[in-house]
């Protein structure tokens, strides 16, 4: 019986073509904002937690201030804290731990010719040499001029440049520089390589991950091995960031719970985010952000719904006589309800099915173009995401949708007088 019902319903739709279609005119159009928008939200969700693995991994974690990215006091780009470096290194599961600290110093160069030396206050980054080695994802691929190299494990008094401050200063690799700290503390470090100027693809994709935390991100920047800013400016209370990667068979989670405790214990006030800490962020700002554009979106569905439920009230008004003869037969009112709903239900499920094809592709031409625009998102590709759970909800959705606009005028149908609706001219 129901699939009689089913055919009955489709040779209405046919019969009626031009005011059925204009009807799934607004269905679709509601439908393919929907599936855009929310594919859109996928893409870019998945793009940022691509992005961000790439730097964690599932056995990293990283340590950063509890009211992290504002302004720190000694002139750094991010809040910063405390670190006792050899204390995190001896917490079981540590497999190895890097710091990030900076501070700005008195910085004098080599003397021209004419005896004149370029000096001036310049920041000054300190960097543990594992963040080199073990966290390249971190730093970005790190390319020095010829004839110098980056720092090595055992390293105190030297620095590597940026190309643009070496050149203001006049100096080459194997020259030294005057770095001055607190009080009377300052040391003559020998230069070991300078980094080479970004091309213009390094410059398009904003560099290594870590670029943002340095102040001297316009090339003004000295760096320093992390040891080297012990003897300027004592132990460590203005680290930016440290990244820790775990033993292996090691649950990050708790390591890294290990970590926060120990090193609250002694007075940090960090905390510890976790990859998992962040794509749980990243989720539900995206989930937001997809509920808040599909809930605009849903307005031209209720448009659409309306425009359903009318043309099914004409439709009835047409059939009012065609409904008594079913009825005078022996259609039951649950018949004659079900036919209409079924009606009603298919009209909504074409509309979900152009629509999800078009928001498919739309989606698929949006992501496109942003992936066509290189200063978008820092020339990081935005992936495409099709998902096949969405499309169900749709089409699903969609019949639902037109069956409940189509329930009123169904109600009304099936509860129409035998003897009056015979009588219907």
């Amino acid at each position: 019986m129901f699939f009689e019902f089913l055919r009955l319903a489709g040779q209405s739709i046919r019969h009626r073509r031009l005011r059925s279609w204009l009807t799934v005119i607004g269905v679709f159009i509601g439908i393919t904002a929907v599936v855009a928008l929310i594919s859109l939200g996928l893409g870019f969700e998945k793009t940022i937690t691509d992005q961000v693995s790439q730097v964690f991994g599932v056995d990293t974690f990283i340590i950063v201030n509890e009211n992290a990215f504002g302004g720190g006091p000694h002139g750094g780009s991010a809040e910063e804290y405390a670190l006792d470096l050899d204390l995190l290194n001896s917490i079981q599961g540590v497999k190895v731990a890097a710091a990030l600290r900076e501070r700005t110093g008195f910085v004098q160069g080599q003397p021209d010719a004419q005896g004149n030396a370029l000096q001036g206050f310049l920041p000054v980054l300190g960097l543990s040499p594992e963040l080199l080695t073990d966290f390249e994802s971190f730093t970005g691929e790190l390319e020095v001029m010829p004839g110098g190299r980056l720092f090595e494990p055992g390293d105190v008094e030297v620095a590597v440049l940026d190309y643009e401050i070496s050149q203001r200063l006049g100096v080459s690799v194997g020259d030294t520089i005057l770095v001055a700290g607190d009080g009377s503390a300052e040391l003559n470090l020998t230069i070991v390589g300078i980094l080479a100027p970004p091309d213009e693809e390094t410059r398009d994709s904003g560099g290594g991950f870590g670029a943002q935390f340095s102040s001297g991100s316009d090339g003004s920047t000295i760096s320093v091995p992390y040891d080297t800013m012990d003897l300027l400016w004592g132990p460590a209370d203005d680290v930016l960031m440290t990244l820790v990667r775990t033993e292996p068979d090691y649950d990050v989670d708790e390591v890294a719970d290990r970590a926060e405790e120990a090193l609250q214990d002694r007075g940090s006030e960090i905390t510890a985010i976790t990859y998992g800490d962040i794509s749980e962020q990243i989720g539900q700002f995206t989930d937001i952000a997809s509920a808040v554009l599909a809930g605009i979106a849903g307005i031209s569905l209720l448009v659409g719904g309306v425009g359903v439920m009318n043309t099914m009230f004409t439709s009835i008004l047409e059939r009012t006589k065609e409904i008594g003869v079913m009825k005078a037969v022996g259609a039951k009112n649950s018949h004659v309800m079900m036919i209409f709903l079924i009606e009603s239900g298919l009209m909504g499920l074409v509309g979900g099915i152009v629509g999800a094809a078009l928001g498919i592709g739309a989606d698929i031409l949006f992501t496109s173009l942003i992936n066509g625009s290189s200063a978008f998102m820092g020339g990081v590709e935005m992936a495409i995401v099709i998902s096949p759970s969405l499309i169900l909800v749709t089409l699903v959705g969609s019949f639902a949708l037109g069956a409940f606009a189509g329930f009123l005028p169904a109600w009304r149908a099936s509860r129409l007088p035998v003897v009056d609706a015979l009588r219907y001219e």
